[in-house]
């Protein structure tokens, strides 16, 4: 129905015209909606009633779709950058899809999804992180820049300027910076990590709020700020900084050097030297000395014991000048988290111990000296022995070399995370350097490569006879 011009010498109503519509056609209109609302309906329908296997097979296709636009041709990201995080992600989801764990391919689906839109609307759609987690154990959270809340980390999963992780009482963790500073997060952590201002400043940097760290400086310097103190540590050092919310920063620099300063004072530690800072008045304490760290002598590293003939487990370890006692720590954990820690004793005053393991499996120790003043010392470098409820097997006579699988190395620059498998008990090396291996046979490796261009990184593993096997893995570093 439609109005006409008005003419004004005809009375009102009367300049109304009428179209006259077919009732076959109304009828036609009206199934068709009718239609339209059914289809609309059913589609909603399927929407809400979908399976949990067919919401993750759903959101695993748009992953893969996201991540076929981020890449253009659908090929592989560089290690370490947003669209790897993504490809890594949908492979975990898939990987969930296959064992039927659809809550889990969901979510990896949808995180696949985040990190692919990064990578899309990122013109640095390679950017490697600030770091990366190289090693979890236990309870360790991470929340992401921007967001409320704390989600469960990942291996391997990569970190950002602002992120936040945190420790529970049972979980510690090693993380990788991309200058190649690593940094080990003790139980009952939690801290902000934190890109330099500019490129000038260089090196690692977090905000510590509550708990401990051990800092590994490689060839770049490395920043800790917390309410009480500023630790600068310089290269190739290991510090200890351990927080106490509200009341003061302690700081222990076990080898190289860090600055350490308030608004008030600056203090700069050598060796074996450390010191706290107060929260309240920033005054920082005088300097101690700590005794030297020592040198695990017996047994061998990744020594395999029987249990049915060796009764008892005899660890030794050399003497420390002006060492009153010593503390020992056997644990199951390779990070010795406190519900792993089997043995904890501190009042070792002989440099050995007898020790009577009941349980197959993998054991870690490791030795700290304490001097008269209560001041422990770094711990040991750690060694490991295995308890076998049966002989060794015909391990030294097999001929078959042992198993080795390596997974794509991750990259953060010119540093790469080499991760595999082998045989339990094999030694690994990459490029000729030993390699930490669990009791499972996984393994991790930080390698630094100071060339541009391609370069062939060498893993090797080797069992006890004496076979190797060989795998080469091809890396690309460009300008540095």
């Amino acid at each position: 129905m439609f109005k006409g011009k008005r003419k004004s010498e005809k009375p009102v109503g009367s300049d109304i015209d009428w179209f006259v519509i077919p009732i076959e056609r109304i009828r036609h209109w009206a199934l068709a909606l009718v239609a339209l609302l059914a289809v609309g309906y059913l589609a909603y329908v399927m929407s809400v009633r979908q399976s949990p296997e067919q919401k993750a097979r759903r959101e695993i296709a748009s992953a893969a779709a996201l991540i076929g636009r981020a890449s253009g041709s659908g090929g592989a990201g560089r290690p370490g950058s947003q669209l790897a995080q993504a490809q890594d992600s949908l492979q975990g989801a898939r990987d969930s899809f296959g064992r039927k764990s659809y809550d889990e391919a969901f979510r990896l689906a949808v995180e696949s999804q985040s990190y692919a839109r990064r990578a899309t609307g990122s013109a640095a759609a390679d950017e490697p992180g600030d770091a990366s987690f190289i090693f979890i154990e236990g309870d360790v959270s991470l929340q992401s820049a921007g967001r409320s809340s704390f989600e469960r980390a990942r291996q391997r999963q990569t970190l950002f300027n602002g992120d936040f992780i945190r420790t529970g009482q049972t979980g510690s963790a090693e993380i990788m910076f991309s200058d190649g500073t690593l940094y080990t997060i003790r139980p009952g952590s939690l801290f902000e990590v934190r890109r330099p201002a500019s490129r000038e400043v260089g090196g690692s940097q977090i905000k510590m709020v509550s708990g401990a760290i051990n800092i590994y400086t490689a060839a770049s310097s490395s920043t800790v700020a917390t309410d009480a103190a500023t630790a600068s540590i310089d290269r190739e050092s290991r510090v200890a900084v351990q927080v106490e919310k509200g009341e003061k920063t302690e700081v222990t620099a076990y080898r190289g050097k860090a600055t350490v300063s308030t608004a008030k004072e600056k203090v700069v530690l050598g060796g074996r030297e450390k010191v706290s800072a107060r929260v309240r008045d920033g005054v920082i304490s005088p300097k101690v000395l700590i005794p030297e760290t020592p040198e695990l002598a017996m047994p061998p590293d990744n020594r395999f014991y029987d249990m049915k003939t060796a009764d008892q487990i005899e660890l030794k370890w050399n003497p420390v000048p002006k060492a009153l006692r010593y503390r020992i720590q056997i644990s199951r954990s390779r990070l010795f988290v406190p519900d792993a820690t089997e043995v904890d004793l501190d009042d070792r005053t002989t440099t050995s111990t007898h020790v009577k393991v009941s349980r197959e499996g993998s054991y870690f120790w490791r030795v700290a000296a304490i001097n008269a003043s209560g001041h422990p010392s770094d711990w040991s470098p750690v060694r490991r022995f295995k308890m076998l409820s049966e002989p060794v097997p015909a391990g030294l006579a097999r001929s078959s070399p042992p198993r080795l699988t390596v997974s794509r190395p991750q990259q953060m620059g010119n540093l790469f995370l080499v991760f595999g498998k082998t045989d339990p008990g094999a030694i690994v090396t990459v490029n000729a350097q030993p390699t930490d291996v669990e009791s499972d046979g996984s393994f991790r490796k930080t390698i630094t490569i100071n060339r541009e261009g391609y370069t062939t990184l060498v893993v090797k593993a080797v069992d006890a006879a004496g076979n190797e096997t060989v795998k080469p893995v091809k890396v690309f570093v460009e300008s540095l």
